[in-house]
């Protein structure tokens, strides 16, 4: 069956799948349909029923609640035969099953609210049992497999075990149920389990099987899969999507599935369509799928010989050069989907290709994202039966022609991502009473629609983001009282919210009113809104309190307003996964409520005027202490926790321990203190990303530090860190194998996904936070991801740098500026080619420069002023090209050659002339000490009788010790390099 990802079907498709089903269900109870149970039911049979509620561990829904009583025939979900008294039917289907197209929508574990436990062999004693259907219950798990028991109730005629969590191989027993009309397999594909078989020969078995659903199935192994199939003459119904299934490039010519009307092979890997494919012969297939494939070329003129067919998905492959004339026998066609393939053509031509019998059928369309060009055609109103209309992320320019309104079946009409432009006003609109859903998205269009105009249609779905809507607010959507899914964002709004939006939309899952000037009070409440999933409301001028958060709310973005007050003790919403508040002015402290939502993903609480130590949270189910309590987890699935630009305080928070997906920590710009700890690297493996800047830290770098394995950004500048760097950086192996940086975003939402294993699920990060990076301060936005560096500037570190240090090749960042480092440049630091900003500066490293940073052609920032290095500076072309050139290495008085004045035409100064090594010249030192001697003495004569010297002197050295405290103290913040740019 489909899964949750993939479209519904067309009207078609249903009455064909629903008209199976239906035969099916008269064919498998046929002996039984109609009656109801006047007899009590076997009293094996009951034993055999209530052993199988005893192995039932949980039961959400209550549907086992009725099995008491001495008539099991009278329980729910259990039909009897009612002359017999035996049990003919046990139906105890989940109920997010939809019945009404028999497409499955698998879901999660744990979110699915069906029964979870184990299936009890007492089955066995249905030996009558002709209808068994489970399907999405939770009665698999990891290391689960199908039961092999099942193949031998051989009066099964219907068997459905879909999206029930199993795992390992399919049973080859089930070849034993001859009398199977319909096998429903289908797996969870995003599960922790993974159902397979290697071999289906038992398939060949059933013979009179009708209906197959292995979708999710893993098959990839199976070679020669269609041979397999072939053999089972009667069915019609056959669905093996997410198979893993490819076809083989030398085809079988015939087939013997001449009943055949449904061929679902949606995302497998089948990369070509040859022409001479066995399903080409089909005649009689009304539905073929094969979506989401990785199919290259052109569609085969064969398609046109399939005249039988009511829906095609061809959409998400490469086809290229898709013409609507290949499609002129499908006289029958009412569902075409072509999204995300190249037809690159203009939409006129591409539509008048299509023959006037489609033209006439045709229900539904999808366009989308294959290059369509050129306007929309004012024919286009001549498609009167069209109910679903998709041409999204197309390249389709001018005006949304009037005829649109014509068209009175449309329910649905995705003009998203387009160049389209023009004024949309009531008049495409007012014919358009069964509309539903309408994405005018990111296209330059002017909505001109009345302020008192009441539409005919009651919209579902209503995306504007991205047009000009504004500057008042639509008034029209007062009446929209069915809306789920709202998104005007970026629409130019600058006006009051009025009081009735919110109620209005009291059944909406998704709202996105973010990036216009929308101002007034929030309400103090928003739990009335009892379906609301996620609400956007960043970068308006919203103000009042945080309100109390509807019980369903899982994502929550109100950053970038002017929110004010305390956090409340308790705002709801115990399954947040996201809360993103920065940019306001709440104060107080954070409340313990934090700890309590267990499945936070990320909070974002920075910027705000938030002081005080942390919430100590809970300590985690897995500590020692507490094995038998059942003490709250804490935020176990966190994974980033952003607090910078606050005023908090304490020692680094000890709850983290126990989130052992946090990815980004940010602390930034506080006032924590303390040791940084040593626990991290074995409670937080995945941390990639520790921010610390702007803090009064202590103590040294810890050891533990280099062993975080996926630590790619690490600052911790302007703190009081001291001792030297620790060996082990080439441990940091994020930042040494530059191929191991992850390729996803962990600052980029994923909110509508499932899985908790994605451990760096996190927000539509823009620009929170700043990096000292080329001298400047930079504000990094969700392209961080991309950023590998350290910046240790600003601390009381010494000792040398090391020379591990050249084994980091990832490096773009690197800053150890503003400390007490000594030694020498690393010989192989040119070894960091992906190296673009380089900051020594302020320290006391000495030596010549080493000749390999000319290596370094990424560089765009040098920073070596202010050490004691000597010697001829490096010419090289990159080096050349910097900007600030002579400042980079000022205060270095031993430096000679361009881009510096002093040349380098006498003996070159090494360190030996600092180390007075050179015993040849000894008179000559002799005679320097002499003299250094007399003009010091001068100088302090100088400075014991002329006041006026001595104060200045004594001014210098106390306006040089406080630029040397801007640097280490968070309350004189200073960016690296400014020193160098005000010539100080």
């Amino acid at each position: 069956m489909a899964t949750a990802t993939r479209s519904a079907p067309g009207a078609a498709s249903c009455l064909l799948i629903v008209l199976a089903t239906t035969t099916l269900s008269m064919a498998t109870s046929s002996s039984y349909a109609g009656e109801t149970s006047s007899r009590s039911c076997i009293a094996a049979e009951r034993a055999a029923l209530l052993s199988f509620k005893t192995g039932m561990t949980s039961d959400p829904a209550k549907r086992l609640d009725s099995w008491r009583g001495h008539d099991c025939c009278q329980w729910s979900g259990v039909t009897c035969n009612n002359r017999t008294g035996h049990v003919v039917e046990l139906s105890l289907r989940n109920a997010f099953i939809k019945d009404d197209t028999n497409f499955v929508w698998c879901m999660p574990h744990g979110e699915s609210g069906g029964l979870e436990g184990k299936i009890s062999s007492s089955l066995l004693a249905l030996q009558h049992l002709k209808h068994l259907d489970l399907s999405g219950n939770n009665l698999g798990g990891v290391g689960v497999t199908i039961p092999k028991f099942l193949g031998s109730i051989k009066s099964l005629t219907y068997l459905n075990l879909a999206c029930m969590n199993f795992d390992g191989g399919v049973p080859p027993q089930l070849g034993n149920l001859s009398r199977l009309l319909h096998l429903n397999l289908e797996a969870t594909v995003f599960s922790h389990t993974l159902l397979h078989s290697d071999d289906i020969s038992w398939l060949s078995r059933l013979g009179l099987l009708r209906s197959l659903d292995m979708s999710g199935v893993n098959l990839s192994t199976i070679p020669d899969w269609v041979g397999v199939v072939t053999l089972v003459p009667s069915l019609e119904v056959l669905q093996l999507s997410q198979c893993g299934l490819s076809l083989q490039h030398e085809p079988r010519l015939h087939s013997n599935l001449s009943s055949l009307q449904v061929l679902d092979l949606y995302s497998n890997r089948i990369d070509t369509l040859n022409p001479t494919y066995w399903f080409w012969d089909v005649l009689i297939i009304k539905e073929l799928d094969l979506s989401s494939n990785k199919i290259v070329g052109q569609l085969p003129d064969a398609i046109g010989n399939m005249t039988s067919l009511q829906t095609l998905r061809l959409g998400d492959n490469y086809l290229s050069g898709v013409k609507s004339e290949l499609f002129g026998n499908l006289c029958n066609l009412s569902w075409l989907e072509l999204w995300s393939n190249e037809i690159d053509q203009d939409m006129s031509d591409f539509m008048e290709g299509f023959p006037v019998c489609t033209k006439s059928k045709l229900r539904s369309l999808d366009l989308s994202a294959t290059n369509l060009t050129g306007r929309i055609p004012s024919s286009i109103k001549q498609w009167k039966n069209l109910s679903d209309l998709q041409l999204s992320e197309n390249r389709l320019v001018g005006s949304i022609p009037l005829g649109i309104g014509k068209m009175t079946n449309l329910r649905s009409l995705i003009l998203n991502n387009n160049q389209l432009n023009g004024s949309v006003s009531e008049e495409h609109f007012a014919n358009l009473v069964n509309l539903m859903e309408l994405s005018l998205s990111h296209n330059p269009v002017h909505i001109t629609i009345s302020s008192n105009w009441i539409p005919t249609f009651n919209l579902e779905v209503a995306d504007f983001a991205n047009t000009k809507m504004g500057p008042h607010f639509p008034l029209w959507l007062k009446g929209q009282k069915d809306i789920w899914d709202l998104d005007i964002s970026y629409t130019g709004i600058v006006d009051l919210v009025p009081d009735w939006f919110w109620t209005v939309l009291s059944n909406v899952s998704y709202v996105n009113i973010s990036c216009n000037q929308i101002s007034g009070r929030l309400p103090a409440t928003l739990e009335f809104m009892t379906s609301a999933q996620m609400l956007d409301l960043n970068s308006n001028d919203f103000t009042g309190l945080l309100p109390l958060l509807p019980e369903s709310l899982l994502f929550l973005d109100i950053s970038r307003n002017s929110l004010s007050g305390p956090l409340p003790q308790d705002f709801g919403a115990p399954m947040l996964t996201e809360l993103v508040l920065f940019a306001n002015h709440i104060n107080g402290t954070i409340p313990i409520y934090i700890c309590q939502l267990q499945y936070m993903r990320v909070l974002d609480l920075s910027e705000n005027l938030l002081v005080g130590q942390l919430p100590q949270c809970s300590k985690g189910r897995d500590d020692k202490e507490e094995l038998n309590t059942t003490v709250d987890p804490g935020n176990r699935q966190l994974s980033a926790l952003i607090l910078h630009s606050n005023s908090l305080s304490g020692e680094f928070p000890e709850f983290l321990q126990y989130s052992p997906l946090l990815t980004l920590l940010d602390l930034s710009h506080n006032k924590f203190e303390g040791e940084l700890p040593t626990w991290t690297s074995g409670k937080l493996p995945y941390l990639s990303f520790l921010l610390l800047r702007h803090n009064m830290f202590s103590g040294s770098i810890p050891l533990e530090l280099t062993e975080q394995v996926h630590l790619q950004f690490l600052d911790i500048a302007n703190n009081r860190i001291s001792g030297a760097i620790p060996r082990g950086l080439a441990n940091l192996k994020a930042i040494a194998q530059y191929s191991k940086i992850r390729s996803d975003n962990p600052l980029e939402s994923k909110f509508g996904g499932t899985g908790v294993d994605n451990h760096i699920e996190a927000i539509k990060y823009d620009d929170s936070q700043q990096i000292v990076m080329k001298g400047q301060q930079l504000y990094y936005t969700s392209a961080i991801v991309y950023m590998v560096g350290l910046d240790f500037s600003c601390n009381n570190l010494l000792g040398e740098i090391p020379e591990e240090i050249a084994s980091l090749f990832g490096l773009k960042l690197l800053n150890v500026s503003h400390n007490q480092f000594t030694g020498k440049i690393p010989d192989k630091i040119g070894l960091l080619r992906r190296l673009e900003s380089l900051d020594l500066s302020f320290n006391e490293l000495y030596g010549e420069i080493p000749w390999s940073l000319t290596d370094i052609t990424t560089l765009s920032h040098l920073n070596l002023s202010y050490n004691n290095l000597s010697g001829r500076i490096p010419s090289g072309s990159q080096l050349q090209t910097l900007s600030d050139s002579e400042s980079m290495y000022i205060g270095n008085n031993y430096l000679c050659g361009p881009p510096l004045s002093m040349s380098c035409s006498r003996p070159e100064v090494t360190e030996d002339h600092h180390e007075g090594n050179n015993t040849n010249n000894s008179d000559l030192y002799l005679g320097l000490a002499a003299g250094f001697v007399a003009g010091l003495w001068m100088v302090f004569v100088i400075f014991l009788f002329v006041k006026t010297w001595r104060v200045a002197y004594f001014q210098l050295l106390d306006n040089l010790y406080k630029a040397r405290c801007n640097c280490l103290w968070p309350k004189y913040p200073q960016t690296a390099g400014a020193s160098l740019k005000t010539g100080h």
